[in-house]
């Protein structure tokens, strides 16, 4: 398998040494040529500066988009239309109706469409997902507080992570309420959102990028037991000292997981196109809750 990617900057860079370790890189591409000959020279691999001379010229079979937001729309277009399988930085596209188009020319082409939310391949959160099967989450809570990134828009690239656990947990919710919504330096810096699955089952999100701090936690509450996922570690509520102990502990980085497992995906011939469809139910979502006024 040979596998290139566009896009080397700072969450890219993870990527490509990811992908460098595997063993399957053999090219990248950045707009940027310093940054583009640094990484080619760095990892040993072809290097680009135009996606098109990447694509006439490389033979490859799987592109991973490591761009900003805005042009992969344009990017996946073009590597999709070229027979190739494509993954993709959560958020897919700026529009559920983008987000259609790929989905039609990857399916019409048999191929893989592949959204990255890192934190679904978390070690932390599957065990959450076992949790949750034998006892049962009756709530839980997100919180996310970090400063920045303010060019982009904060319920694509920070909610879209959260929802993508709620959804992967619960399903579709059946209401939303927005609790709040503070402006400081765009028109969103910080909101509170409370989510209902049926009538059992209720989730809330705070986010804050406007924060000195940086911290990311969830806490559930099941049937029988209460935890806390702090980064790669779960907590759980000792009954009998009334403190939270420590239960266990991530092994991998979730990114290292979810490369790994989009490369099986395509050596297994597995050519989903499931993930891109999660995607569009997020882009939905999002949609309504941009638009809910307080």
């Amino acid at each position: 398998m040979k596998v290139v990617q566009i896009g080397t900057g700072g969450w890219g860079k993870h990527h490509t040494r990811i992908l460098s370790k595997l063993g399957v890189l053999s090219a990248v591409c950045d707009a940027d040529s310093r940054r583009s000959k640094e990484y080619g020279e760095k990892y040993s691999v072809n290097h680009y500066e135009s996606l098109d001379d990447l694509i006439s010229s490389e033979e490859f079979d799987v592109a991973f988009v490591v761009t900003p937001t805005s042009t992969h729309m344009k990017i996946a277009v073009k590597l999709l239309e070229a027979k190739k399988h494509v993954f993709v930085e959560k958020p897919l596209a700026k529009t559920s109706n983008q987000i259609e188009k790929l989905i039609e020319i990857a399916n019409r082409n048999k191929l893989c469409l592949f959204v990255g939310y890192v934190f679904l391949y978390n070690e932390i959160f599957k065990k959450i997902k076992a949790i949750h099967k034998t006892e049962s989450i009756k709530y839980a809570n997100f919180e996310w507080k970090k400063l920045g990134t303010f060019d982009e828009d904060i319920f694509h690239n920070l909610l879209s992570h959260d929802l993508s656990l709620n959804l992967e947990l619960f399903g579709m919710p059946k209401k939303i309420t927005a609790n709040s919504k503070y402006g400081v330096l765009t028109d969103v810096d910080r909101f509170s959102l409370e989510l209902l699955f049926g009538k059992t089952v209720k989730s809330e999100i705070t986010i804050d990028r406007i924060s000195h701090l940086k911290k990311k936690t969830v806490m559930v509450l099941t049937q029988k037991n209460s935890y806390i996922w702090d980064d790669d570690i779960l907590f759980k509520f000792n009954k009998n000292t009334k403190k939270y102990k420590k239960s266990c502990q991530s092994k991998y980085t979730p990114l290292y997981l979810e490369c790994k497992e989009f490369i099986r995906l395509i050596n297994a011939k597995k050519y989903s196109i499931d993930s891109a469809i999660f995607a569009k139910k997020i882009s939905d979502l999002i949609s309504k809750i941009s638009g809910i006024k307080l």
